[in-house]
């Protein structure tokens, strides 16, 4: 791999821009136009035949800017016989006012306001000097030749082409969107109920569906933002389905960590089905036992704190209700004080602990919250039926 290969791989990673070498290969330039041109009319620089014209005729001893009428911008240069483009990008955040007013002043009309929001905002912002800059660092390092110094700035302002000749993607986008969201309602349904075959099968199609758009971006970080999103929609589905918000969060950061590292595409889509999996058979569990939302609070704090020793005041303020309407509910919904319900799950925890490690019974006690081993033996056997050491005896583990 040469200078100029490895320069496409890491410049997008730390810059954002994104870095393509044309060798004479036709379909380089008809893919960048594919991907980068949001209308032939509009932006006849970026289209493909522009391009190889502009790469056969110009002065290959300068850095050229071009600056279309919709105000994007992009950074050419030759690099021995290669000739590379650095963006698109555009120097300024979205204002809408003004994109209005750009669409109007070429003869493009309403319909196409949409399609080239999607197609501004995914383009990142730089400043054209930094760029030029990046493209003297390449050619630096890339080359011994010194004669890379000037830049040039080409304006494309004159209207070349028919500026109406707006693909019919741009109109059928808002279709696609108002799909979009018509669909992550069911899918927020679908998990709230905890239906995950129904839930995944929605998730895939929404993948679909935004992979149809066309300035859908590829750089990681805006695919990491993208799935962040969805976390989110994920999220309102739990909320939906009555989980309590500590749940939702522990579950939520749990998936948040491993998605800021993903390096691809694909994985975030395997961690994205995995949350709606998790989500949807904790919402499952959660509706077998029936339980009020108060009472599913307390249970969910419970669980999360299953080493502190709770108050029932705390516990009915984490539901929202009266402490005397709080006692009375949770004995009758789970047919436990709460001091035994606690007692109950803690063991149930230690047990899984003394099955599943090699740990003390002294370490798997102050775990679970007990710093005095001789009552957390004598609370295990009164919950399990045998001591902590019988236990893991019983079972023949360890």
């Amino acid at each position: 791999m040469d200078f100029l290969q490895a320069a496409a791989l890491f410049t997008p990673a730390f810059t954002g821009l994104a870095m393509t070498i044309y060798d004479k290969d036709p379909e380089v330039l008809k893919n960048f136009e594919k991907k980068y041109c949001f209308s032939a009319g509009l932006q006849s620089a970026f289209t493909a035949s522009e391009l190889t014209s502009f790469s056969e005729l110009r002065e290959k001893a300068y850095i050229y800017e071009i600056i279309d009428p919709m105000e994007v911008h992009l950074i050419v240069f030759w690099a021995g016989e290669s000739c590379v483009l650095l963006g698109p990008f555009v120097e300024s955040k979205w204002n809408e006012k003004k994109a209005r007013q750009l669409l109007a002043g070429h003869g493009a009309d309403a319909g196409t306001f949409f399609s080239y929001k999607m197609y501004y905002c995914q383009l990142p912002i730089q400043q054209g000097n930094y760029v030029a800059r990046i493209a003297l660092f390449l050619l630096d390092n890339g080359t011994e030749s010194e004669d890379f110094r000037e830049i040039r700035t080409v304006y494309t302002h004159e209207r070349q082409g028919n500026p109406r000749l707006v693909p019919q993607e741009a109109y059928e986008e808002i279709a696609i969107v108002n799909r979009r969201y018509h669909m992550e309602e069911q899918f927020i349904e679908a998990v709230s109920a905890g239906e995950t075959k129904k839930a995944l099968l929605l998730l895939r199609e929404l993948e679909t569906l935004s992979a149809g758009l066309r300035f859908v971006s590829e750089n990681m970080k805006d695919q990491i933002a993208g799935a962040a999103i969805v976390r989110t929609v994920i999220r309102m589905g739990a909320e939906r389905g009555g989980l309590a918000p500590v749940v939702i969060d522990s579950i939520s950061q749990e998936y948040a960590q491993q998605m800021q590292h993903t390096v691809s595409a694909e994985k975030l889509g395997r961690l994205l089905e995995k949350m709606v999996i998790q989500v949807c058979g904790v919402i499952r569990e959660e509706h077998k036992n029936n339980y009020s939302v108060y009472v599913k609070k307390a249970i969910d704090y419970i669980g999360l704190n299953l080493s502190r020793q709770l108050t029932v005041a705390e516990l009915s303020e984490v539901s929202g209700i009266t402490k005397s309407y709080f006692v009375k509910i949770f004995g009758k919904e789970t047919g436990m004080t709460v001091k035994q319900y606690m007692a109950k799950k803690r063991c149930e925890a230690a047990a899984e602990l003394l099955l599943d490690s090699k740990l003390s019974v002294q370490q798997v006690g102050a775990y679970v919250g007990y710093a005095d081993n001789n009552y957390f033996s004598k609370v295990f056997k009164a919950n399990m039926g045998a001591s902590p050491q019988d236990y893991r005896k019983k079972y023949n583990f360890y």
